[in-house]
């Protein structure tokens, strides 16, 4: 990769004032002689209009010319798939102990604070990443990393670039392909307003009203039917993932999928119903009713990953992984941000009419714990959704049951809680459905269509 040295930093001697271009516009503009824009469709996309749109990023992928095998891109498949598993089982364990030791019943709470704080997530990024770069620059070109000038110029240079990286991404949703710095937002307003991003915030608001459903489904269920129900129904969200995916996904349809999923699926159902159970129909007069709000928060919760996926993934033949995983966790602070817009008006409508009264945690134990789940829940978040990016939101569904075996292990090994006969063999289920459906999609896991290089990606702007 080879740019002018002139468009990664200005020189100490450099008598100009501070940078005064647009937020979005930079006179510096790398080649992108070899973008693959052939690759892209033209036609306009909106979230509205898939039944009379033939242009979709995932399907575009998928018609997609020669590929590469990726060994970097299976690397960081596995790297996310780790960090989901680990952070996903801590945030269980320490709301589990939340709940069970200080009996903290805030679910809408926990809910706006947990899936709220995921707007955090792209200015971590922004930041660390044009920190990282100043530092980096300081020791290229030998400076000062400490001179205020440098650092404001280095850092203003970078966000830009960044941002610049995410509007050519999002160009790649609607079949546009922005080359011409006249097409660059000049303002962060010009940015908001502009088509692809439109798209993009208006794609993701609609996605988060479905993940808000789905997850306070989980909430009410929990109050009037038994936890096995819940989690063995709720976890048949990776069969209405792969339902939703033949459609509007185009994913071609394999019985070896299906039996994958569906082994997973019987591996849940023997964890949830293997141990003791004494919650009997008089305990729960409405378990029927808790079991269909929870069946209705399962099949939500796939679509809301397919809709994902088909709504602001771009196609990996135009995005290299790594601008994949840097967009996917600016579509993370979209969902922060809706969610912060919409699940405060559940919470004060749940205390006016008394269905749950809120309650702000007592004492910095309380608090600490909350903090770390959040912080675990950022962790997962961020890994699940690029997860998605580079896969199939149906291996990442199914892939998130692994995390019920090592819920299990961490609960015996640190709690003493035994595993039955029954979980082992269910945990059993789950690991080789999840294999096998890792086997089915190991042509798209290995491949990647554009090396991580600026004259490959198109968004490959930041150096």
């Amino acid at each position: 990769m080879s740019i002018p040295s002139e468009s990664l930093v200005r020189k100490p001697d450099d008598e100009s004032a501070l940078s005064t271009e647009p937020l979005l516009f930079n006179k510096y503009e790398p080649n992108l002689s070899s973008q693959r824009s052939d690759t892209i469709n033209q036609k306009s996309f909106t979230p509205l209009d898939t039944e009379d749109s033939e242009f979709s990023p995932y399907t575009a992928n998928n018609t997609a010319s020669p590929v590469v095998k990726s060994g970097k891109k299976i690397i960081v498949v596995v790297l996310l798939f780790i960090l989901s598993l680990a952070s996903f089982v801590s945030q269980t364990e320490l709301t589990s102990y939340l709940y069970s030791n200080y009996d903290f019943n805030q679910p809408y709470l926990l809910l706006f604070l947990t899936h709220g704080s995921w707007f955090l997530i792209w200015p971590i990024q922004v930041i660390s990443i044009a920190i990282f770069k100043h530092f980096k620059r300081s020791r290229k070109y030998q400076y000062n990393p400490f001179s205020l000038i440098q650092l404001q110029r280095n850092i203003s240079s970078s966000v830009k670039n960044q941002h610049k990286n995410i509007f050519k991404t999002s160009g790649t949703l609607i079949g546009e392909n922005y080359i011409n710095n006249s097409e660059y937002p000049r303002s962060i307003w010009g940015f908001l307003t502009s088509k692809s991003i439109i798209h993009v915030i208006k794609s993701v608001f609609i996605d988060t009203i479905i993940l808000t459903i789905a997850g306070c489904t989980w909430y009410v269920a929990m109050g009037l039917a038994p936890a096995s129900d819940i989690t063995a129904i709720y976890n048949c969200s990776a069969f209405s993932a792969l339902i939703f995916a033949i459609p509007i996904l185009k994913e071609k349809f394999t019985y070896l999928k299906l039996s994958s999923v569906l082994l997973a699926i019987i591996g849940v159902f023997f964890v949830a119903y293997s141990g003791d159970n004494n919650d009997s129909n008089s305990e729960f007069p409405y378990r029927l009713g808790g079991d269909l709000i929870i069946a209705i928060g399962a099949i939500l919760y796939g679509l809301y990953e397919v809709l994902y996926k088909h709504w602001v993934c771009p196609p990996m033949n135009a995005v290299s992984s790594r601008r994949q995983v840097a967009f996917s966790n600016f579509c993370a602070s979209l969902i922060g941000i809706s969610t912060i817009s919409i699940v405060w008006v559940i919470i004060f409508i749940a205390h006016i009419t008394g269905i749950s009264k809120l309650e702000i945690p007592k004492g910095s134990f309380q608090w600490l714990i909350i903090i770390t789940s959040i912080l675990s829940n950022l962790i997962f978040s961020l890994s699940f959704l690029a997860l998605m990016s580079l896969t199939s939101p149906v291996l990442s569904s199914v892939s998130s049951l692994i995390t019920i075996l090592f819920v299990g292990l961490c609960e015996w090994i640190l709690f003493g809680i035994g595993l039955s006969f029954g979980q082992i063999v269910g945990d059993l289920f789950v690991v080789v459905g999840f294999t096998i459906l890792s086997y089915s999609y190991w042509k798209e896991i290995s491949e990647e269509d554009v090396e991580d290089d600026e004259d490959d990606d198109p968004t490959d702007i930041e150096n």
